[in-house]
């Protein structure tokens, strides 16, 4: 695509967003650390944006270009939407999308269907299109596995999240305030973050799994925890690297995952559990089986390590769990 609108000026765009025209429309480009992120029409407004959220509205803004682009296509755009189970049951095709952006005012919704599709209702147009990760980003898995090591070595330090108000909160028999966010997939896994009487974060030996969960949410700090990570490629073989706690919350946070943590056993020394990062918009889960000693806890220094599978897709999560589990 940057060479379609010409590479040499996209290169010298930088970092964030701009807009350039090309063929009397203004294209959106969007640059991190000097790499293209995203090029596609500018469609929707920033309040149209935040109301859809970043990877659905870019994927549209992209796949409507590219549909226009003066690309040597391998296949018709017929076929690459039939392969891409992307249809349009209301209002045109991809066409109308720069014709709707002309026009102010026009509703615009964004439904999920069962966890494995969307549906863009915009004006009287309509589109739905499967939530599968490779589709919404752009990219294969294989690209995104690749850069994932730089990803989470690269990732801002986490920001904590608001204190919640006591409305939130419910009181534990042991009297721990918990703010209850969900759980995923399993009872045991959720996101939920605890406090003492005063509404601070829980951060204390005595409460291992809840000063974990409360670290992974932000609330406390990491300190110098590493995370020694062993990771499935492709599903076929494994590397090895080392990054800072702070880091996979950094990088969970910049993503928009939602970290849901349960443990599965204890013993004497550490605790072992689950951790999902679920990126609900782009369809796709982090899954990490973690061993985390309690000293390390308690000191903030030392590693905790970590087995972890990337890029699942939702829909076959629950295969991954049967297959670990057997």
């Amino acid at each position: 695509m940057a060479d379609a609108l010409g590479r040499a000026r996209v290169e010298a765009l930088p970092d964030g967003e701009s807009l350039l025209s090309w063929s009397g429309a203004t294209v959106s480009v969007v640059k991190c650390g000097g790499t293209v992120e995203h090029i596609g029409y500018a469609l929707f407004s920033g309040e149209q944006r935040e109301l859809i959220g970043p990877t659905v509205g870019h994927f549209v803004e992209r796949y409507s270009l590219e549909a226009d682009l003066p690309l040597q296509r391998e296949k018709t755009l017929e076929v690459q939407l039939m392969e891409d189970g992307v249809s349009f049951p209301k209002g045109g095709g991809l066409d109308s999308l720069l014709p709707l952006s002309l026009e102010p005012g026009l509703s615009l919704k964004l439904s999920e269907l069962g966890g494995r599709w969307y549906l863009l209702e915009w004006g009287s147009f309509s589109m739905m299109f499967p939530s599968d990760a490779e589709l919404l980003l752009g990219r294969t898995r294989q690209e995104d596995e690749r850069r994932l090591p730089g990803e989470l070595a690269s990732a801002p330090d986490p920001v904590a999240p608001p204190l919640p108000s006591a409305g939130e909160l419910s009181e534990r028999t042991d009297h721990i305030l918990e703010q209850a966010l969900g759980c995923y997939y399993l009872p045991s896994l959720n996101a939920d973050r605890y406090f003492t009487a005063s509404v601070e974060p829980v951060d204390a030996p005595e409460y291992p799994s809840e000063t974990f969960a409360n670290i992974l949410a932000g609330l406390v700090d990491a300190g110098s925890i590493t995370v020694q990570v062993r990771r499935s490629v492709y599903g076929l073989q494994w590397d090895y690297f080392t990054i800072p706690l702070r880091a996979l919350i950094g990088y969970s946070q910049q993503f928009g995952c939602t970290p849901y943590w349960g443990v599965i056993a204890r013993d004497g020394e550490l605790m072992e559990g689950e951790l999902i990062l679920r990126n609900a918009a782009a369809g796709f889960n982090h899954v990490l089986r973690l061993q985390v000693p309690y000293e390390v806890l308690a000191l903030k220094e030392g590693s905790i390590l970590a087995r972890l599978t990337p890029y699942v897709p939702t829909h076959s999560l629950k295969y991954l769990f049967e297959e670990t589990r057997q």
